[in-house]
């Protein structure tokens, strides 16, 4: 860039005089080298203003029209003309009485006629060197600038450069490591399918020695006492081969797991009776050791939704585990059931007062085929794999498991798992949360008196992937409906009074918690079919039941797995705001569950969890901002994007409370109701960009209308 630092300073004048003009014109011109542009009235001045570069502007006071202090107060008010240096003249009788006004509207000197050549030529040969001292700076400064972005440029291109290598080693590092990830996992499966393809072919030869060993037992036993002398051998050998049984079991199990084919069968059933036969199962095992086993079981404990054969092997080797490094003292087993705002868990604890474990061994202690060290393994046995299933196990069903111990006095396994487990997609961090499904996810509630039709339809559920549950009643439907809040219910209409299906429907559509479940009825006659979807069910099911119609039917109200749409949680205490928001979602094919209040929303998120929560901030039990005070605190919950959708006027201590907590803050007010919808649709496309895309339709434009109808009432 090339900078011209010899420049003709412009000199506007503005008087209506001539004569005037003339005279100042040319004074100037004799002892300045200046441009000199003229103006007869302040019009004509801001005309020229508009279109001509200037330096400095000699102002008369006195012009018709528009005088001297108008037109500067126009100069000044312009962004272009507002840093020009204005000099008023004005005549001496009214100097005194112009003077301050020409101050006060910007002007920067003040000079009387008659003129007084040399103060004028003073005057204005210091304005020109305040004007080209500035100049020269703003030169070098551009000239400073760039230079500088001269540099900037140099140094970004070889910053690229820079990138554009270290992108190449990285490329190549990560081809690399992913050769060897999928090395490592190619030898993991195949080690894992060794294990399998071995622990089979072991477990047919030592079920034979089990089983012959038994019967050799049992004759040994009807000889003559005196006689007898393989009883004891007999015992050894079938000791042996049940704990070579036990270790096959286990490297098939960890084999499973690691081979992701390890499945939950879940079911509905007590607790208690599970832990008492686990309590007297090691039994013998405390005896062996001296020790005593308490069982304390603390409140109700019936009637949990879970695997029980994990559940029953999970404690059974922590019992195992803290007999075996017991001795002569006690074991203790707590069990109880709790609620709080993550859901209802079942939880126990198992207290020993046995070795315990340092630090160093902790943090080896769910590591497979790991103890705690060599001493422990060859004094105590064991292979490490026990502690490594059950955490697993636990993890499979939504729990978690902790471990505290102090060396040389003992340790304590605590274990909580949810009461009710919900099959979930499995996260890919290992973060886990209830169970993988196969195919499809959710679980789907049965209601049908008719034994044959509930295991046909728990036969074809399960083969989509679902978790089913059943139900005989009407009333147990409720019960299961409340405990469990399934993904979809099939309702028998026709079932025996009084609690017949559509006692059932109606029940579920005055229950706030549970009105936004999808229900299918069946029965066999098609005259309920209009009547079931006035009442508000979703589709509806002829008896004979055909699997085809069955998925067809899942499938186009997204109840699937992988293709499942996005579930949205609207909280919002005005009903015709909350039916309307949902009825746009449902019209673009996203599921959607409902809640009035805050309170409501958090019995919701106990037993299910949306994929976006839609939030107004001012309602009755409890409102947003508690409400987004409780989710931060929840480890899952806090994760979940909320959007705010309110018309209340928010404090600066408020918006930074939701700019910090929430994805989004929508104004809900009347004028704004169709940049909300569009906003929110933008917004919902952004967050959840691989689920259907939001269009407006007729129907929705509709709806706006309802909504500013209403909208001023919800908050």
């Amino acid at each position: 860039m090339h900078f011209d630092v010899k420049q003709v300073f412009q000199i506007l004048i503005v008087d209506d005089n001539e004569n005037n003009l003339f005279t100042l014109d040319t004074l100037i011109k004799e002892h300045l080298d200046a441009k000199i542009i003229q103006a007869d009235s302040g019009m004509s001045a801001l005309g020229i203003l508009l279109k001509t570069p200037v330096d400095l502007i000699i102002l008369d006071v006195q012009m018709p029209e528009m005088d001297g202090f108008e037109t500067a107060q126009l100069i000044r008010s312009r962004k272009k003309t507002c840093h020009i240096p204005i000099v008023f003249l004005t005549a001496a009788y009214k100097s005194e009485q112009f003077k301050q006004k020409g101050f006060e509207v910007g002007g920067a000197d003040y000079l009387t006629k008659p003129i007084d050549t040399n103060q004028l030529i003073n005057r204005i040969k210091s304005y020109l060197r305040f004007i080209e001292q500035e100049r020269q700076h703003k030169l070098l400064l551009e000239k400073t600038v760039v230079e500088r972005t001269r540099e900037l440029e140099e140094a970004r291109n070889s910053l690229e450069q820079r990138v554009l290598e270290r992108t190449a080693e990285l490329f190549e590092a990560k081809n690399i490591a992913e050769k060897l990830q999928s090395e490592a996992e190619q030898a993991n499966r195949s080690k894992s399918q060794f294990l399998a393809n071995m622990s089979h072919e072991l477990r047919t030869p030592l079920n034979a020695i089990i089983g012959y060993s038994e019967l050799l037992q049992e004759e040994a036993e009807e000889l003559d006492p005196e006689q007898d002398y393989f009883t004891p051998d007999l015992k050894k050998i079938h000791s042996a081969g049940e704990h070579l049984l036990g270790l096959i079991n286990d490297i098939l199990d960890l084999s499973k797991i690691e081979a992701g084919k390890m499945e939950l069968e879940l079911e509905s059933f007590d607790v208690e009776p599970i832990f008492q036969a686990t309590v007297n199962t090691v039994r013998p095992l405390a005896e062996k050791n001296q020790n005593q086993v308490y069982f304390e079981a603390i409140g109700d404990l019936s009637d949990v939704f879970m695997d029980s054969t994990k559940l029953r092997q999970i404690v059974l080797n922590l019992l195992s585990n803290a007999l075996k490094f017991t001795e002569h003292a006690s074991v203790i087993l707590q069990v109880t059931r709790y609620f709080d705002v993550e859901g209802e868990w079942l939880t126990f604890c198992v207290i020993d007062e046995g070795i315990g474990m340092t630090e160093q061994q902790l943090d080896k202690l769910f590591h497979p085929f790991t103890q705690a060290d060599a001493s422990t393994t060859r004094r105590y046995g064991g292979t490490g794999l026990g502690l490594t299933i059950s955490k697993e196990f636990v993890e499979m069903m939504g729990g978690e498991i902790q471990v505290n111990s102090e060396f040389g006095y003992g340790s304590t396994f605590s274990v909580r798992i949810p009461c009710y487990t919900v099959i979930q997609p499995k996260l890919d961090d290992k973060i886990h949360k209830p169970v993988t499904s196969t195919k499809k996810e959710g679980i789907v509630l049965v209601i049908d008196d008719d034994d044959t039709i509930l295991h046909l339809f728990q036969d074809y559920l399960t083969q989509l992937g679902y978790a089913v549950a059943l139900a005989k009643n009407g009333e147990e439907g409720l019960f299961l409906a409340n405990k469990l809040r399934p993904d979809a219910i099939i309702l028998d209409i026709y079932m025996p009074e009084p609690h017949d299906g559509w006692w059932v429907l109606d029940q579920l559509k005055q229950n706030s918690l549970l009105a936004d479940i999808p229900v299918i009825t069946t029965s066999g006659s098609d005259h309920s079919e209009a009547k079931s979807l006035s009442l508000g069910a979703i589709d509806y099911l002829a008896k004979p039941i055909q699997a085809e119609h069955l998925g067809n039917i899942l499938a186009k109200h997204h109840i699937v797995g992988s293709q499942q749409s996005q579930l949205v949680m609207i909280v919002e205490d005005n009903e015709i705001c909350r039916e309307t928001t949902a009825e746009m979602l449902y019209k673009a094919g996203w599921r959607v569950f409902k809640a009035e209040n805050g309170q409501v929303a958090l019995e919701h998120l106990a037993k299910k969890q949306p994929d976006l929560i839609l939030l107004d901030l001012n309602m009755p039990v409890m409102d947003g901002f508690q409400f987004l005070e409780v989710l931060q605190k929840n480890t899952y919950w806090s994760k979940i994007p909320v959007v705010v959708l309110t018309s209340q006027e928010l404090t600066e201590q408020e918006k930074d409370f939701l700019q910090i907590n929430t994805q989004a803050v929508f104004d809900k007010s009347e004028q704004n109701v169709q940049s909300l919808l569009q906003g929110l649709h933008g917004l919902l496309d952004e967050m959840l960009p691989n689920k259907p895309r939001i269009q407006t339709t007729t129907k929705e434009r509709r709806l706006e209308s309802i909504v500013k109808q209403h909208v001023k009432r919800s908050d």
